[in-house]
């Protein structure tokens, strides 16, 4: 993979990361050491997953539209995604080249 400009995933990663770094200074008791992003991760998929119950009506609506509903989902969403980058980033995974060489790499076969 050519490394002359960075991918999406790294300028995704960079953001995250200032995000956390903000956070971070906004919260300082909140102890962020090695088991904090795996355990983000678990606790943000958890709250994805309710709001997807909620929007295939497995779940209570809580009085919420449904566009609501697919709002939250996908903000939930979203904060996974964040949380898997900083996991990867935390523990020195280059997500972009991982991608290429175990599933890109399928594209050609």
């Amino acid at each position: 993979m050519e490394k002359d400009r960075k991918t999406q995933i790294e300028e995704f990663t960079e953001k995250v990361k200032m995000v956390m770094e903000s956070y971070q200074k906004r919260h300082p008791a909140v102890r962020v050491d090695r088991d904090y992003f795996p355990f983000k991760c678990t606790e943000e998929w958890g709250e994805c997953l309710q709001a997807y119950l909620m929007l295939t009506d497995r779940g209570r609506q809580k009085e919420k539209s449904k566009e609501e509903i697919k709002e939250k989902f996908g903000e939930e969403f979203a904060d996974v995604f964040a949380f898997i980058l900083l996991f990867a980033e935390n523990e020195g995974i280059d997500l972009a080249e991982v991608l290429e060489r175990k599933w890109f790499t399928r594209l050609t076969k």
